[in-house]
């Protein structure tokens, strides 16, 4: 019981589930509203959004990770200080990330539903468009804010444990 107990203490203070829960949740939501959208709510679409979500949680955490958080991070360097002094960078590196996870998620899921887009230029931006006006304003708004929340109250009922190695 005692490892268990240390083993989620731990999971909570790690330093990547707040990213991982942050991600997984996006994506649940995003999955869900882009697919919702396009082919309406029944149990057949809720079921291809299921089977899907772990394989598109891992790619969007490892593209972020590796790919458009360290270019947004090194675009950053590069904005004017009339930017950067008056928007912080949590919030202007945020939108970059998920400006160009917008941009290759939309490229994947436009050819993906090519059947409901027949010219894939307009179709893309128009996915696009709708997707990044609907992610911006639920990432900041409500999954951030709200994880945010619970996890700082998660820590405090349930600090990190020390464990003391015995000889």
């Amino acid at each position: 019981m005692t490892s268990l107990k240390t083993f989620f203490h731990k999971i909570l203070h790690h330093p990547n589930t707040l990213p991982w829960v942050l991600i997984s949740t996006m994506v649940a939501i995003m999955a869900s509203y882009n697919t919702i959208i396009r082919y309406g709510l029944s149990e057949k679409m809720f079921m291809r959004v299921i089977i899907v979500y772990p394989i598109i949680v891992a790619f969007i955490y490892y593209l972020r990770a590796y790919v458009t958080l360290p270019i947004a991070l090194k675009l950053h360097q590069y904005f004017p200080s009339v930017i950067t002094k008056r928007i912080p960078k949590h919030i202007s590196v945020t939108l970059l990330v998920i400006a160009f996870n917008v941009s290759i998620m939309m490229v994947l899921f436009t050819e993906m539903h090519r059947q409901l887009y027949p010219s894939f230029f307009p179709s893309y931006f128009d996915n696009w468009v709708k997707t990044f006006f609907v992610a911006v304003p639920v990432f900041f708004l409500i999954v951030r804010p709200t994880l945010i929340y619970i996890f700082n109250h998660l820590k405090i009922k349930y600090p990190l444990l020390k464990v003391v190695d015995e000889l």
